[in-house]
């Protein structure tokens, strides 16, 4: 499976998309592949249609006519933001946005290799090549109808509506000043988990306040994985392997996910597999999907404070919780943790400091906000060296190492076994 690329945009008039997923921005909704079949790059689970999406289609697009290598140069960029593997990165200009100075694109990449992966998102790209917005679209129907300037807060009503209507964790939108551009409005969007709000970036159309995208600007001049090796802060963080190490990957787990604890037990003999040829750092961010697992914010809390006593306190912490995921309770995971501490020279009291203080969860906080601000979708979720690796099948980040930094070397690998159908149960009589 090598990653290929089939350059190609497409001028149809698509309907401009209302929302994006419910399921992406809000964190703590984020899908795990057990309760999602795509991969961990999912693609919004859902939207709602706005009126326009029910008039009747735009003719189809004419043939392709040659390539143009500035449309060539941006799908290659915008491959960068997708999970690595072969497929065809596509975009659809999107004129209704009526930017000035931008362009409002969809771009999508469908996977050669298993369509659960494939993926799409906005990017607005400036007229002078050198930016670009990436992230979740959201529109204020009103406002595209009736367009004005964003002056204050009070034009963000209709977005707020928007955004309370397909997020959870009761979104709060701002003005940021400080974030504006040319033709844009920064913004800042909150999201609450029950244990301190964290923030994701955001770019409203200055013009109109009628387009929003959820998102950071993006350098097109540089690849997606060099700023995203940026973005990602390491200092503090949880990890293992050498410090010479060739390798560095970053995974967003959830201590509640059993498709993270499935992957846990995976990577220690791959890394064993592979040790004599390539040396691996592995960096471990908390990703609590908090509305869809009750304790998740809770084990990694006490994670952080049991790896501030010693790291290796951490990762032992770690292998009991996923040892006892199915049967835990956000009580069972209270109880867990005090005995945990004791059980490791940690006194209950220095341990009540920590759990759950507001300087423990911040850690955890600003993990989140930087997850969605590299797009961050589900857990786990991999970065090697900033490329997004979506290990939905078993062979997938073993293949992906040692094409990018063996040469080939081990391929190709035994295609994995499918999992074994269930019988059909016997047919009932009439």
């Amino acid at each position: 499976m090598t990653p290929s690329r089939t350059a190609r945009v497409r001028h149809a008039l698509p309907a401009l998309a209302l929302a994006t997923a419910c399921a992406a921005p809000a964190a703590p909704q984020a899908a795990s592949p057990k309760t999602a079949a795509p991969a961990q790059s999912a693609p919004p689970a859902s939207a709602k249609a706005s009126p326009a999406e029910t008039a009747p289609k735009a003719p189809a697009a004419a043939p392709a006519r040659v390539a143009d290598p500035r449309v060539e140069a941006f799908l290659a960029w915008a491959e960068g933001i997708f999970a690595w593997g072969a497929g065809e990165t596509t975009a659809d200009e999107l004129p209704q946005a009526n930017l000035k100075g931008w362009r409002l694109l969809k771009v999508q990449k469908s996977f050669a290799f298993d369509s659960r992966f494939n993926d799409q998102v906005y990017v607005a790209v400036d007229d002078s090549g050198r930016n670009a917005v990436i992230g979740e679209l959201f529109a204020d129907e009103a406002r595209m109808k009736a367009p004005a300037p964003v002056r204050s807060d009070a034009d963000l009503a209709g977005l707020r509506e928007q955004l309370a209507r397909f997020l959870r964790g009761k979104p709060g939108l701002v003005l940021q000043p400080a974030a504006d551009r040319p033709g844009w409005k920064g913004v800042k969007l909150t999201l609450a988990t029950g244990y301190g709000d964290y923030e994701m970036n955001g770019y409203l159309s200055a013009d109109t306040g009628a387009i929003l995208l959820l998102g950071r600007v993006w350098d097109r001049k540089r690849s997606i994985a060099e700023q995203r090796r940026e973005l990602i802060k390491l200092a503090g963080t949880p990890s293992t392997g050498p410090a010479d190490a060739a390798v560095t990957v970053v995974e967003y787990s959830d201590m509640q996910c059993p498709f993270c604890r499935k992957r846990a037990g995976d990577w220690e003999p791959l890394v064993d597999k592979l040790a004599k040829e390539l040396k691996i750092r592995r960096y471990f961010k908390s990703f609590p999907l908090v509305n869809d697992h009750p304790w998740a914010f809770r084990a990694s809390s006490a994670g952080s404070c049991f790896f501030e006593k010693d790291p290796a306190l951490y990762f032992r912490w770690k292998s009991n919780v996923y040892a006892r995921q199915d049967q835990l309770t956000v009580a069972d995971v209270d109880a867990f943790a005090l005995d945990f501490a004791s059980a490791s020279d940690l006194g209950e009291q220095a341990f009540r400091a920590c759990y759950l203080q507001d300087r423990t969860n911040k850690k955890i906080l600003s993990d989140l906000s930087e997850g969605f601000s590299i797009r961050v979708r589900s857990t786990p979720s991999y970065f090697v060296d900033g490329v997004l690796v979506s290990w939905y099948t078993d062979n997938l980040m073993e293949e992906y190492l040692r094409k990018t930094y063996l040469k080939g070397a081990g391929l190709p690998l035994p295609t994995p076994k499918p999992p074994a159908s269930p019988a059909a149960a016997p047919a009932k009589k009439p």
